[in-house]
């Protein structure tokens, strides 16, 4: 086998072109790969946003579906207060059959979580990335208020099946229930308003979730206060029906 030495260089100009070479075809691929990296970058991101957004147009739908039942809920906390306002202390007459509760929907975090972790979010451009962290930031909110608000509506479901006298201590009860439940609605209906103008300019569309029976009427909260509970179960049951709270 020939073994071919190597030529020496002929002068520092030799030595030059040689180098400039060298450098060129290392640029050259340092760009080439750059390239590469910048362009699955970008599709990793497309396919990230488009991924959220879908998550994003979940939540849309699910707030559009409470906002529907928004005006039930002040409704029949203006009935418990006109109740309490009449009772006193004394007993709650007429005893009113069916309290109800507002529509509460689980927010989709899931996919933004995941492609957080992921660092893909980091490869979105600044805008979309305070859009979409704002987005969340309000649906977290609206969740946490929607948890509050529950917690209040279960304290004022009693008054179904209160007997004799509310007392002082009643009174305070439900009527602190009453108030938080009111704080809670402004607050949903303030995050809700925030979280759809966030979600028009992200260009999710106007959209309805259809899952969990979403989009089902009546909402439990809209049915009369009279209605027996008997026959609210049987008007709110339906194929993905979880029952009401005692």
């Amino acid at each position: 086998m020939d073994i071919h030495k190597p030529k020496p260089f002929h002068g520092w100009r030799e030595f030059l072109a040689e180098i400039t070479v060298i450098v060129t075809g290392i640029v050259i691929a340092l760009g080439l790969d750059q390239g590469v990296e910048q362009i699955h970058n970008r599709v990793v991101a497309r396919e990230a946003k488009q991924e959220i957004l879908q998550e994003i147009a979940q939540n849309r739908g699910f707030m559009q579906s409470r906002q529907e039942s928004q005006a039930c809920v002040s409704r029949r906390l203006d009935e418990i207060a006109a109740l309490l306002d009449k009772a006193g202390t004394g007993e709650v007459t007429p005893r009113p059959n069916w309290i109800g509760q507002p529509s509460a929907w689980i927010m989709g975090v899931q996919r933004w979580q995941a492609a957080t972790s992921a660092g893909r979010t980091s490869l979105l451009g600044p805008e979309d990335q305070f859009n979409l962290a704002n987005f969340y930031a309000v649906a977290a909110d609206f969740s946490a208020s929607e948890d509050r608000e529950q917690a209040a509506w279960a304290q004022l479901r009693a008054l179904e099946t209160w007997r004799g006298p509310l007392g002082d201590a009643g009174r305070v009860h439900f009527a602190t229930a009453l108030q938080q439940a009111r704080y809670e609605l402004w607050d949903t209906h303030v995050d809700m308003i925030i979280a759809l103008q966030m979600a028009d300019r992200l260009g999710v569309k106007d959209t309805r979730a259809r899952m969990f029976g979403v989009t089902r009427t009546p909402h439990a909260i809209c049915l009369p206060i009279t209605t027996t509970r008997e026959d609210a179960l049987r008007l709110l049951s339906g194929e993905n029906d979880f029952g009401q709270p005692k």
